[in-house]
């Protein structure tokens, strides 16, 4: 297989212009990898992203979004930026338009994929599934002619790090489903199940409770800890927020990444070849998911920017560079004794990162071979 193609923008700005900052950069980018093979004139485009939550300020930045959302326009795409539900949708929006991100800023509606209630899905089945036989794929993405993906780079409690594979294979189905088809709590399972707790260990601090977005647990004081198996996504943030290791999210990350190979192929499954381009941020890489309730401090410094059209490649270029680069002190790296570059989300979240991006280059979703073409500057037309 030939390599695959990956624009890359480095985040430094050494020099004094706005064709070298990085949101000029980022329209060089859009402009080399040519939009309008895409996208076709009058189309709807969904901008798949995560909208981040309370406390999880480290997202892409609207100023990005808006860039991306202008070039769809200027090619005749017509764009909306979508989400799946985390919570439930209205506060969603409340928290999305909190972080920033509303159709004044972003120039397009933001919508949720799956409906205000995670409910509004589209039923697809994977034919060499070997964890998942039948998935539900977010509806307005589903029926989206073409997608860009904007993906904000960054670590995770299960495959180790989040990027464009995550994205889709958890941002791209609902979060429930009307039927028996997989959803986002069911792939969760494929890797655990509901939290085992520890009374001895429990300090009765109630930051379990607190942190769990789907309010699944209830803590009656020196006496028991509840968890609803029903409403429990399996999401470990409880477990992730007991520092006194009460609680515990028994973790098989190959399954997990395995699972998250098979969502996202039923989800790129859904579009025609040549419809769907990457974007994906590696700055403000922090160790842990936006959907946390809070945001660290970097691991690393800004790298930058980069694009492609095989998710496998943009990936794989995406862990090389963050492979490349020196851990930052006063990070998680520095707590986890990471001074030196290699291996970075391994070593800080003791998870394997390449996993997923392994997976899904078997399932032929792209190639892991690329060549990397650098931009320094935005280029002016004559």
């Amino acid at each position: 297989m030939d390599k695959a193609k990956v624009f890359y923008a480095n985040a430094r700005a050494t020099t004094w212009e706005y064709d070298y900052s990085v949101p000029a950069k980022l329209e060089e980018l859009l402009q080399r990898a040519d939009l309008s093979r895409y996208i076709q004139p009058d189309e709807y485009v969904a901008i798949k992203m995560h909208l981040g939550s309370p406390g999880a300020y480290r997202t892409v930045r609207p100023v990005f979004v808006r860039k991306v959302v202008d070039a769809v326009k200027a090619v005749g795409g017509m764009p909306f930026v979508a989400e799946t539900t985390r919570i439930p949708g209205l506060e969603y929006l409340e928290v999305a338009a909190a972080n920033g991100y509303s159709h004044l800023t972003c120039g397009a509606p933001i919508i949720m994929a799956d409906g205000i209630f995670g409910r509004d899905t589209i039923p697809v089945k994977i034919d060499n599934g070997k964890l998942i036989q039948e998935i539900g794929v977010a509806s307005a993405i589903y029926d989206a002619p073409a997608m860009i993906v904007l993906s904000h780079c960054k670590g995770h409690i299960e495959p180790g790090y989040g990027g464009a594979i995550k994205n889709l294979a958890m941002g791209g189905v609902g979060a429930r489903t009307r039927c028996n088809h997989v959803n986002r709590g069911n792939l969760h399972s494929t890797a655990h199940h509901p939290p085992l707790w520890t009374k001895e260990k429990c300090t009765w601090c109630a930051h379990c409770e607190k942190v769990c977005p789907v309010g699944a647990i209830t803590l009656k004081q020196g006496e028991a800890w509840i968890v609803d198996a029903e409403k429990c996504d399996q999401c470990g943030r409880c477990a992730r927020v007991c520092i006194f290791g009460a609680l515990e999210m028994p973790i098989g990350p190959d399954l997990f990444s395995r699972g998250m190979a098979e969502s996202t192929q039923a989800v790129l499954s859904t579009f025609a070849p040549g419809k769907i381009l990457y974007v994906n941020f590696v700055m403000e890489v922090q160790p842990e998911c936006d959907c946390m309730p809070t945001a660290d401090t970097p691991l690393v410094q800004d790298q930058g920017i980069l694009i492609s059209d095989d998710i496998v490649a943009i990936e794989a270029a995406t862990l090389d560079l963050l492979d490349q680069a020196a851990p930052l002190p006063q990070s998680k790296a520095e707590d986890k004794g990471v001074t030196t570059a290699g291996d970075l989300f391994l070593r800080v979240n003791e998870q394997d990162p390449r996993l997923a991006v392994t997976y899904a280059e078997e399932l032929g979703l792209g190639t892991s071979a690329y060549e990397l073409v650098e931009i320094r500057k935005k280029r002016r037309s004559k």
